[in-house]
Formats: C-alpha cells, sequence, structure tokens
C-alpha cells in the first residue's frame, strides 16, 4: 500500500534547473584542477620526496647534487627554433650518486644527454630517444640532446619564491666545457643535520629552503582556489534549491491546509530536493573524472576532483533543512 505524498513539480522546469546546476558543476570542477595542476604536480613531487632541506653550496658533495648555472641555459624543440621550452634547468656532477631522496632524480646522464619531467614530455609529445636542442653557452654551437630518461611530474627545482613560473624540469648530464668556465653553485638535497653536512662543505652553505615550507608554501598557493571555488559553488547551490523549492512551495502549503501529516510533508520535500541536487551533483562529478584522461590519477588531484561536489552535497542539505523550515513558517 502506497503512502506517499508525491509534491508536484513542473518537469520541464526541474530539468532545466538541474542541466544548469550540473553544467556549472562540472565547468567549476574542471577549472579548478586546471588552475592548481603546477602547484598539484609540485605538491606530490615534495610529498613523495624524503629530503629534510635542500641549501647551495659552492662545489658539489657527491650526493644528490647539481649545478646551477649563472647564465642562462635554454631547449628548443627544433635547431632553428626563436622560442624556447619553459624549463628549470640543472646539470648532474660528474661524481656524485643520486638516490631516491629526490622524487623527480634521474639516473647518471653522459654527456649531451638529458631527462626531462613527464609534464614537459606530455606537453610537447615528447618520448625517450626524442631530440632537444640547446646553444653551448661556452662555444657558441647549437648541440643536440637526445632525451635518455622521463623523470616524474615537478614543476621546479626548489620551491624558492613561492612564485616559480617553469613548466618543469630537464637535467643535463655532466659537460666539463660549462662548469670549467661558466659561473655555477650547486643546490644539494639532504637529511643530514645542518651541523654534520656543513662539516662536509668547503665553504659555508646557504639558502636553506626545508621541504616543509615548500609543501607549506605550495598549499597556501592552492587555498585561495579552493576558497573561492568552494563559495561559488555554495551560492549556486543555494540557489538550485531555492529554485526547486519554489517550484513546489504551492503544492506544499495547498498539502499543509489539507491537514497532511508534517513528518510526511517534510520527508517528501528533502526527498524531492536532495534526490534531484544529489543527481546532478553525482552526473557532474563522473563527467568531470575526464579529467584523468589528461593528467596522472593523483591522490591530490582525486581530492581536488571531490571538492566541490563534497561542498555541493554539504550545502544542499543545510539549504534543504532552512528553507524546508522557512516553509513552515509561512
Amino acid at each position: 500500500m502506497k503512502n506517499r505524498i508525491a509534491l508536484k513539480a513542473e518537469p520541464r522546469r526541474t530539468a532545466i534547473v538541474l542541466a544548469i546546476f550540473t553544467l556549472i558543476s562540472l565547468f567549476l570542477v574542471l577549472v579548478l584542477i586546471f588552475s592548481v595542476n603546477k602547484d598539484c604536480m609540485q605538491l606530490n613531487s615534495l610529498i613523495r620526496s624524503d629530503y629534510d632541506y635542500s641549501v647551495t653550496t659552492q662545489e658539489p658533495v657527491l650526493e644528490n647534487d647539481y649545478y646551477q648555472f649563472n647564465a642562462g641555459i635554454d631547449f628548443a624543440l627544433a635547431a632553428d627554433s626563436q622560442s624556447s621550452l619553459n624549463a628549470d634547468i640543472i646539470m648532474q656532477s660528474n661524481s656524485s650518486v643520486y638516490t631516491d631522496l629526490v622524487y623527480w632524480n634521474a639516473n647518471e646522464l653522459s654527456t649531451h644527454r638529458i631527462a626531462v619531467s613527464k609534464n614537459i614530455a606530455k606537453s610537447n609529445n615528447l618520448h625517450l630517444g626524442d631530440k632537444l636542442y640547446s646553444k653551448h653557452i661556452v662555444t657558441g654551437e647549437v648541440c643536440e640532446y637526445a632525451i635518455e630518461q622521463i623523470i616524474p611530474e615537478a614543476v621546479c627545482v626548489r620551491v624558492d619564491t613561492g612564485n616559480k613560473h617553469s613548466n618543469g624540469i630537464i637535467i643535463m648530464g655532466y659537460d666539463a666545457e660549462y662548469v670549467d668556465h661558466i659561473t655555477h653553485n650547486c643546490v644539494v638535497f639532504t637529511d643530514e643535520s645542518i651541523n654534520d653536512f656543513t662539516a662536509k662543505c668547503s665553504a659555508t652553505p646557504q639558502d636553506i629552503i626545508y621541504r616543509d615550507d615548500e609543501v607549506r608554501s605550495v598549499v597556501l598557493s592552492i587555498i585561495p582556489y579552493l576558497a573561492v571555488f568552494s563559495l561559488i559553488s555554495i551560492a549556486i547551490t543555494i540557489i538550485s534549491a531555492c529554485v526547486l523549492s519554489k517550484g513546489i512551495a504551492c503544492n506544499f502549503r495547498r498539502l499543509v491546509m489539507l491537514g497532511f501529516e508534517k513528518e510526511k510533508l517534510n520527508k517528501a520535500y528533502r526527498s524531492y530536493i536532495c534526490k534531484s541536487g544529489v543527481v546532478s551533483i553525482v552526473i557532474a562529478l563522473a563527467l568531470s573524472s575526464i579529467v584523468f584522461l589528461f593528467v596522472d590519477i593523483k591522490a591530490i588531484r582525486i581530492i581536488l576532483v571531490i571538492w566541490i561536489p563534497l561542498i555541493e552535497l554539504i550545502t544542499l542539505f543545510t539549504a534543504t533543512a532552512i528553507i524546508n523550515r522557512r516553509l513552515w513558517r509561512k
């Protein structure tokens, strides 16, 4: 025996409201993901690394260190290209050991061999064995560099300013001509205590950056996006709930005047609003999952994909309860 109350609503009106809500939700999720995608890459790289801090030194310390040159080094897709890849470029030492202390570390590279981060390779359709070109600062010749390794996603070597704009990392094999003729320093990644590390250096290490501070910097750059998109999602959820509620308000009041039980009326109301909203949110979430066709599936990205739907669900249930109480007051 059926004992349910059906709140009549105009199907076309409901369909239009839900379609608009779904499209806006989908748009918000996709824009959020692509807005913070670079931060997600860097955050994942930092979390997967095990070093405590990085420093700059005058000379290599023979473990997890790279040369950084004061003169700009550029890589291009073609020998005669007028534009270069936007990459953070470093060079391996000829006598250092590279461990998994740094997530994106490469194995030992030979001269004129390079490793590129996966994000650069993907965005430029590069594969193992492909060639990049760079004008040698010392000789002035345009040299050909073969891609020997593709390392994990990372945006930059160090989050030293919180405002890095590179799109990835390129690691060069050791080149004595660069080291002998171009001013440089070394960036070292370590988990040793400051005192133990300083004892190994010929000069006092400088520019210490702790990995925890790098993580904090990246997270702080993501939070404003989360805040703005959360506020927008809250607003559109409340508006959608109000519009859906308005479509059944007259019928709801009519049933109140006819003496229908309050609990059954409230249950029918919550069922209509919440079921409609949840279906719309689930559809948007399913469609937004297409983002993983273009980027790697990482825990951080999964959290961001479900963030907006989670906010919308909480807002939907809260707004439904509040609007329900207001209907009884009228």
